[in-house]
């Protein structure tokens, strides 16, 4: 059984500490672009760069600078090459994309009942199209007593080379870009790893991804508050600038709580939503919410 995600007595900061990387990353983090149009000024483009690279924002980062109107400051090769960085991203995830609809077709098709987390299921829920959202894995929730089950349908999809952990699954694909996908299947999720809350969650599950453009299959990714609790346990035990992205737009269409019903939500809960704050106070300036659901707008600048 995966163990749930816990802070620790001192919750580790978030890298690149709080100087002028910091402050291009918390802009790239804020779902906010329309109302901080452009990266601080006084930060070095080759800095911002560098810490996006660093903090697997530098997608958003190419959005961030292409999607508005041409910068004089931006010279055509850096806008060549963010542009290439952006395509090849996008190519990157449809390929995750189009493995996990095939995964998750399979496995629903023996009685698994399965959610794709993280990466991937952000990607597909709360960024729009573009391969804003990088991610190296795919990673599959199911309930404990089918993890047997669901490692013998990768190895009849190919999934036979042993991965990072004892229950990832890795195939070679003969694709230069991505030459090798790899699959980790979970039984926990960062809040809780009860048996009970996972089939619970599993059962709440929501369709994302079609309709939006790409043709594909809607992948099952976690409710709405399930989906913000698992976020807010990730960032509290390992504090990441992608994490902290990722629950920014998940808290975005939270709503008002009171600090009466902020007092009832666990404590890995309401520690992530302090390092959310901490970085991102006009966003989310109270206590966390008991129930929120994702936005999937990134306004454009």
């Amino acid at each position: 059984m995966n163990a749930p995600a816990r802070p620790t007595a001192a919750t580790p900061p978030l890298p690149a500490g709080d100087g002028p990387a910091a402050a291009a990353l918390r802009w790239l983090c804020d779902p906010h672009p329309d109302i901080r149009p452009s990266a601080p000024a006084s930060v070095p483009l080759g800095t911002v760069l560098e810490a996006a690279i660093d903090a697997k924002l530098v997608c958003l980062l190419a959005h961030r600078l292409l999607s508005g109107p041409p910068d004089a400051s931006l010279s055509r090769p850096m806008r060549s090459v963010l542009g290439q960085i952006a395509r090849a991203n996008t190519l990157h995830n449809q390929l995750h994309r189009n493995e996990a609809v095939r995964i998750v077709r399979a496995l629903t098709g023996r009685g698994v009942p399965v959610a794709v987390l993280n990466g991937l299921a952000y990607d597909t829920a709360l960024y729009p199209p573009g391969g804003l959202r990088q991610f190296t894995d795919i990673d599959l929730l199911v309930d404990a007593a089918d993890r047997d089950a669901a490692l013998d349908v990768l190895a009849e999809l190919g999934f036979t080379q042993p991965g990072r952990g004892a229950h990832t699954r890795r195939r070679s694909t003969g694709d230069a870009l991505t030459p090798t996908v790899s699959i980790d299947i979970t039984t926990g999720l960062g809040h809780t790893a009860d048996p009970a809350d996972v089939r619970a969650a599993l059962a709440r599950t929501e369709a994302a991804g079609d309709g939006d453009g790409d043709g594909g299959e809607a992948l099952p990714v976690l409710a709405q508050a399930d989906a913000l609790a698992h976020a807010l346990a990730r960032l509290a035990a390992r504090p990441r600038w992608s994490g902290l992205a990722d629950a920014a737009r998940l808290a975005l269409a939270a709503p008002d709580s009171s600090h009466e019903a902020a007092a009832a939500v666990p404590e890995p809960l309401r520690a992530g939503w302090a390092v959310l704050h901490s970085r991102l106070p006009d966003l989310v300036p109270g206590p966390p919410p008991v129930a929120c659901g994702p936005g999937r707008e990134e306004v454009a600048r």
